[in-house]
């Protein structure tokens, strides 16, 4: 069923009204330019971090950050979050390099096992936040603890296989110049952008992360969509486990775990409102560039981890703090 466009939130005046769809841009354009401060800082200090070979890592590593931005930020548009997503990350590109175990002839059974598995982590995340009631914190925490614990049985607590080297070659072998991460990121990014403005269902998503209540009047099924989301974040998840065990040319126990803070912090400087309705892919992707960029900065001082945790986790809360108050005074 199509949402008629007087009934739209939109044209109700709810809202994501002009000013919202301005302050949007606003923090889309103020995370680039942050970014282009930081590519400047990054040319005084450390001008080989520059190179190309340097700046293809550093762009492939965001490429993995902005897919699993892409779904966390799809639950977060919605209002939610997901917490389960490292867990279903692990253990898809675990399960994956153990059926693949390096034969390039498994790609396909193993891919489709790893996505099985995300797509039922994210129909137990969508039900049970949409059709129990469950705070998305608990179901996702729970549902986290869950797969991560049916992982370490599966593993036993030794993780073998290996992904086939043509995922690593996804990853590091240049295809018309860049690797085809890079250019999975460039595709997703158009379609993205593009889909959320003008096809049915991002229209559809929008009113429904913009207005819940005048949505389900206008006719959408707000539950479906909701739950769609939590599928997309598992997904991405895996996919994301898939891709970055092929940079690394092996699974191994915790490799999901950086990617929650990661997750949200790249839609968060991305202009996200954690009370759903506001956001913007391009946002989420140069807020990945940025974190990614500032962590291989951070590794080229030979910081002690504490010490680029604290500097990071710093960094975040305060873009975040800047945005908000830059929202405030907007209003």
């Amino acid at each position: 069923m199509s949402l008629a466009k007087d009934r739209t939130p939109e044209r109700r005046g709810t809202r994501m009204g002009p000013l919202d769809l301005g302050d949007v841009r606003k923090s889309v354009l103020a995370v680039y330019a942050a970014l282009a401060l930081l590519i400047v800082f990054t040319l005084i200090v450390r001008p080989n971090l520059t190179s190309q070979g340097s700046l293809t890592t550093i762009v492939v590593f965001a490429s993995v950050t902005a897919l699993v931005g892409l779904g966390q930020g799809a639950v977060i548009f919605m209002g939610g979050i997901d917490l389960s997503l490292p867990s279903t990350m692990t253990a898809s590109a675990i399960i994956f390099a153990g059926i693949t175990r390096g034969d390039g002839d498994l790609l396909i059974p193993g891919l489709g096992v790893a996505l099985a598995l995300a797509l039922i982590v994210g129909v137990f995340n969508g039900v049970g936040v949409t059709a129990f009631g469950i705070h998305p914190v608990i179901m996702t925490l729970a549902m986290g603890a869950i797969v991560g614990g049916a992982t370490l049985g599966y593993t036993g607590g030794s993780v073998t296989g290996a992904p086939p080297a043509s995922v690593r070659d996804f990853m590091t072998a240049p295809v018309l110049g860049l690797p085809a991460a890079i250019w999975l990121l460039i595709l997703l990014t158009i379609l993205v952008t593009i889909g959320a403005r003008t096809t049915t269902l991002g229209r559809r998503i929008q009113a429904v992360g913009m207005n819940k209540v005048a949505a389900r009047l206008g006719g959408v099924h707000t539950g479906r969509l909701e739950m769609s989301t939590y599928i997309v974040s598992a997904v991405c998840a895996a996919v994301a486990g898939v891709m970055l065990s092929g940079l690394a040319s092996q699974s191994y126990l915790g490799m999901g775990e950086p990617y929650l803070l990661s997750s949200i912090a790249v839609v968060a400087l991305g202009g996200a409102s954690f009370s759903g309705g506001r956001g913007h892919f391009l946002g989420t992707v140069g807020a990945a560039l940025l974190l990614s960029l500032l962590t291989s900065l951070l590794t080229t001082f030979q910081l002690p981890e504490a010490v680029r945790q604290i500097v990071l986790g710093a960094v975040i809360l305060l873009a975040v703090i800047a945005g908000g108050v830059l929202r405030r005074r907007a209003q």
